[in-house]
């Protein structure tokens, strides 16, 4: 056997032993990096609501839902996102830091006052006027009904519902429902 050819089979043999390893390695670091993260956590809202913040599937991909209950056990709103797509979930990869980021999301993150703190609609305008990071109203909450809830000063929570905005209820002073008045963005 000449040595070129020598050469050329020990060649061949490490790279088909580091094609074999490698192949087998991919899948370990796969699984590895794929922890289960899914769980719940629970807070009340303006001590009236239940709020259920719950995680399904792998760290890294989740889908993470939030439920609101009034006391009866209706729910007065419900969304589920992909972790990626909110503010305070990018790169979780572990059950403890996915806990950890639900529990901000539903108490310390969420903004509890009254819908005063709302932006000054004024008349004339296409929206609330809130300087750089604005402020939209509902779809179909006009002026009137948006300045209205603005003077009653309303309950309201924020919370975050994207990567750069927060989505406001108020709770309506007849029914006692949570309703959508608007989204606030911020710098994300």
């Amino acid at each position: 056997m000449s040595f070129r050819n020598f050469l050329f089979s020990k060649t061949l043999n490490i790279a088909i032993t580091g094609v074999v390893l490698g192949g087998l390695a991919l899948p370990l670091s796969q699984n590895a990096a794929a922890e289960e993260c899914s769980q719940s956590v629970e807070a009340v809202w303006l001590d009236t609501y239940s709020v259920e913040a719950d995680a399904q599937g792998e760290c890294g991909s989740a889908e993470v839902s939030l439920a609101v209950f009034n006391q009866s056990g209706g729910i007065e709103y419900q969304a589920t996102f992909d972790q990626n797509d909110l503010f305070g979930f990018y790169g979780i990869e572990t059950l403890t830091d996915m806990q950890a980021a639900l529990l901000d999301w539903i108490s310390g993150y969420t903004d509890v006052a009254t819908s005063a703190k709302l932006p000054v609609w004024p008349e004339g305008a296409e929206g609330p006027q809130a300087g750089e990071f604005p402020f939209y109203a509902e779809e179909g909450v006009t002026r009137e009904i948006y300045e209205r809830a603005r003077q009653e000063e309303r309950p309201m929570v924020c919370f975050i519902q994207g990567t750069e905005s927060q989505l406001c209820l108020v709770k309506n002073p007849k029914s006692g429902a949570l309703e959508s008045i608007g989204v606030q963005t911020f710098p994300g």
